[in-house]
């Protein structure tokens, strides 16, 4: 959520869309603005994020830079395959 709080705030002087995809808010309101918004970042939990792309929602098409942060706490949690 910080990362897409400042990102926020540095978009409304750039006209920079951003939406945070995050586990514990509603699910709806993600498919919603990933379906009607022409969003340029997209902030998210990866269990989230990997759900929204699952789904078709969050398309990776045209994606030009993703970055991983904390790689190694998801590792820590579970996440290994």
């Amino acid at each position: 959520m910080q990362i897409a709080y400042v990102v926020h705030s540095v978009g409304e002087y750039t006209g920079v869309k951003v939406h945070a995809c995050v586990g514990g808010t509603v699910v709806k309101e993600d498919i919603r603005k990933l379906k009607d918004e022409h969003l340029h970042v997209v902030v998210g939990t990866p269990g989230r994020i990997h759900d929204m792309m699952r789904r078709g929602f969050l398309k990776t098409d045209y994606l030009r830079l993703f970055v991983l942060d904390e790689a190694d706490e998801m590792l820590s949690r579970g996440f290994k395959t």
